[in-house]
């Protein structure tokens, strides 16, 4: 078995800010008892700082089918907001609640808390923390070299100012296909050698507003995985691809990659403990699959 090397780690950068376009009440219309019609201005930073080796362009853009998890600080129900169609020119976009009936809960509050990508999370109103679920399945996004679902971010903003400054909640692990054995490779996984070790499933997220940190626990349970396998397609050229894992401390990992049966082709490993830490991308090297099931 081959040993592998933790080559760097780099500054994750696909951080995103979201502005509020509504600044008073009067940006809702009342129905009834509900409000509805509310929309966010999303704007993603274009700065060097905010660059990521994610995409051809150096940046993340907004999809039009991209969705959020709004929560406020008196209630632990949620509210979806989706990118208007045609709102976006991949940088900037607007979200919106789909017309749909808002409670009168849900504005004015002191805090308002979000989740991206939208999914099935719980919120706690004592703690301000969200609870939500990385997958250990993942699948390479259309166009894109990693599962866009699975690069969780949170934010909190005030009622005041009303913006979203996302902070990445994974951290990302880089591999690089440098021959696809024709196309026979269809994962790449990644597991524990020690199964109390967590990388997917449960975890609690606590936004800090106006803050560069986030509180951050995984949740022990049926629900924790010591293993994340992501679905490639077939590729013709050297290609690199990332992983979405949960932030914490691993004692030895082993590096998979497998055919569409789940066969192993190729597997390395390393005894080495690395702790992986949000918003950071770790490159495990780069691999010739071709040579290596001849």
């Amino acid at each position: 078995m081959k040993a592998f090397k933790f080559l760097s780690n780099t500054a994750l950068v696909f951080s995103l800010v979201l502005l509020a376009s509504c600044s008073s009440n009067d940006d809702f219309e009342e129905t009834g008892n509900k409000k509805q019609k509310l929309e966010f201005k999303a704007v993603i930073e274009s700065s060097d700082v905010t660059r990521a080796t994610l995409e051809g362009d150096y940046t993340v853009s907004w999809d039009e089918n991209d969705e959020i998890s709004v929560f406020c600080d008196n209630a632990e129900d949620s509210q979806a907001f989706g990118v208007t169609p045609s709102s976006t020119d991949g940088k900037t976009a607007t979200f919106t609640n789909y017309g749909e009936q808002l409670p009168l809960w849900f504005e004015p509050n002191e805090s308002y808390y979000a989740l991206y990508p939208k999914a099935s999370a719980t919120f706690n109103v004592n703690s301000a923390s969200i609870t939500a679920t990385l997958p250990t399945n993942q699948i390479v996004s259309s166009g894109r070299t990693y599962d866009k679902k699975a690069l969780f971010m949170t934010a909190c903003a005030d009622m005041e100012e009303r913006i979203f400054n996302f902070k990445n909640i994974t951290a990302l692990v880089k591999v690089t296909v440098s021959n696809n054995a024709a196309g026979k490779v269809s994962f790449i996984e990644i597991e524990c050698k020690n199964p109390a070790n967590i990388l997917s499933g449960n975890f609690k997220v606590s936004p800090l507003y106006n803050s560069s940190r986030i509180g951050y626990e995984s949740i022990s349970g049926a629900d924790k995985k010591h293993t994340v396998k992501l679905q490639i397609p077939a590729i013709e050229e050297a290609q690199d691809f990332y992983l979405a894992v949960l932030p914490g401390t691993v004692n030895g990992l082993t590096l998979k990659f497998e055919d569409g049966k789940s066969a192993v082709l190729a597997q390395h490993g390393s005894g080495k403990s690395v702790e992986f830490k949000r918003s950071k991308i770790y490159d495990f090297g780069s691999y010739d699959i071709e040579n290596e099931v001849k």
